[in-house]
């Protein structure tokens, strides 16, 4: 009952759609936007095969329609005929997108990442020419569409469909996703990325003014091209729409971009209609795809950012304890020290040696021995206050570097730390050198000799 809800559902919106872009019609058959692409690529993406019933169903449907909106005067024989051959066209062009998309979903990152937009940018073009392509080839050869309107047909029918696709595409999936999880249908993990919000799944105040910001600035460059006319290059103040959409897209959540692109398509399909804008119809098809196509690209930065930063941690940190790594300390520690320096500060670099790591991995297994090491980094870590660095030098060797600490400060810290080794249940156990910066110059390979004699006296 919940999966014939969904379907029910995705039948209405998609005839929503179709009306809608009859009512936008700027040409016979050209639209500003055909919502009906968006419909049925998501639908394909989200709920796969499952989709197909409910999509033919919508396309014959919308045979009817045009057969009445047109009085063309076709018989039912060409009507079921020419509504099929939609079907097929229609839902082959997108499908044969969205369903490898959707295969590929399976194993993919939920993140919003570069490779999916590209694809979905590149494929949505792809499959929006396939479908003018056929489709209207297929209905010239049912008598819907007139032979001699084929090649003026193409450039249209393909610019609405790749407009409607990217301007409503992805919030229909969000829209789809949320209503296949309440009815039980699987969805791959893959394509779950737009339903969930980096910052959050509702929209704040703060946000809501963004997009008032972008639609109010747009309804004033679009009235100002209705109201002179004369002007040609007046819908070309619409870029400050898509400066201001990038804005929204680096600083709030997924859903509100979405909600930018479809609110911004809304006001520009509204606008043609209602301001009679018929004349710049394909400047205003192109301005919309680029806001949309860039929203989607400025989607995938942060998980760009995040990617560099994870790689970044990588590269600085030691993956098994979480303390710095033996290069990225080493900077960190000749940075350090030239600046106690120039401030007249002190500084202690303290060495750091797990005692008995060989004995835990022979006695207790590797496992026990990294649990040694873990343990030791942590206890390290709960006593450094700002500024200090702790680093992983080898197996068993740690460092501290302490800047505004003296040799009794770090005695004092490593004495604690000591006491907590103690009362942990982890088998680490840990001796230490310490080494203070002094005037006369020194280089870090220096002080750190120093402290490492130090530990090792203190072994002994």
């Amino acid at each position: 009952m919940a999966t014939a809800g969904v379907h029910a559902a995705l039948l209405a919106v998609w005839l929503g759609a179709f009306a809608a872009s009859t009512l936008l019609e700027y040409a016979p058959h050209a639209s500003l936007w055909f919502p009906p692409a968006a419909v049925t690529f998501s639908a394909l993406l989200v709920l796969g095969a499952r989709a197909l019933p409910v999509l033919w169903l919508a396309c014959l449907l919308s045979a009817l329609i045009t057969d009445r909106l047109y009085a063309q005067g076709l018989s039912g024989n060409e009507i079921a005929l020419s509504g099929l051959v939609f079907a097929l066209t229609h839902t082959g062009a997108y499908g044969s997108v969205a369903l490898l998309l959707r295969r590929l979903a399976w194993e993919a990152s939920p993140r919003t990442t570069l490779r999916k937009v590209s694809v979905m940018l590149i494929g949505g073009a792809v499959a929006s020419g396939l479908a003018a392509l056929l489709g209207a080839w297929g209905l010239t050869r049912t008598g819907m569409i007139h032979p001699d309107e084929f090649p003026g047909l193409l450039a249209p029918w393909w610019i609405g469909d790749y407009t409607g696709l990217l301007t409503l595409g992805s919030l229909c999936a969000v829209v789809l996703v949320k209503l296949a999880g309440r009815a039980g249908i699987t969805v791959p993990e893959g394509i779950q990325s737009f339903a969930r919000g980096r910052r959050g799944p509702g929209m704040s105040s703060r946000a809501a003014l963004k997009l008032a910001v972008l639609l109010g600035t747009s309804a004033l460059v679009l009235a100002g091209a209705a109201l002179f006319p004369e002007q040609e290059t007046l819908p070309f103040l619409l870029f400050v729409a898509i400066i201001i959409q990038l804005w929204i897209v680096h600083t709030e959540g997924e859903l509100c971009a979405l909600a930018g692109i479809a609110l911004f398509g809304l006001l520009l399909v509204a606008a043609t209609a209602v301001l009679h804008l018929d004349a710049q119809a394909l400047t205003l098809q192109f301005v919309l795809i680029g806001l949309a196509a860039t929203s989607h690209l400025g989607l995938a930065v942060p998980s760009l950012y995040e990617d560099n930063a994870r790689l970044r941690h990588l590269l600085t940190h030691d993956v098994l304890t979480g303390a710095h790594s033996r290069a990225f300390f080493e900077e960190k520690v000749r940075a350090g020290m030239a600046a106690a320096r120039h401030r007249g500060e002190p500084a202690v670099l303290a060495m750091v040696d797990l005692d008995g790591l060989k004995k835990i991995n022979d006695r207790h297994g590797h496992a026990a021995g990294d649990a040694a090491l873990q343990a030791l980094a942590r206890t390290c870590q709960r006593h450094l206050k700002t500024g200090d660095v702790l680093g992983r030098l080898s197996g068993d060797e740690f460092a501290l570097f302490l800047p505004r600490s003296t040799t009794a400060d770090a005695q004092a810290r490593i004495q604690r730390i000591e006491a907590d080794l103690e009362d942990s249940r982890a088998p680490a156990r840990a001796s230490f050198g310490i080494a203070e910066l002094t005037d006369a110059p020194e280089s870090y390979e220096a002080l750190l000799a120093r402290a490492d004699a130090a530990m090792y006296r203190n072994k002994r």
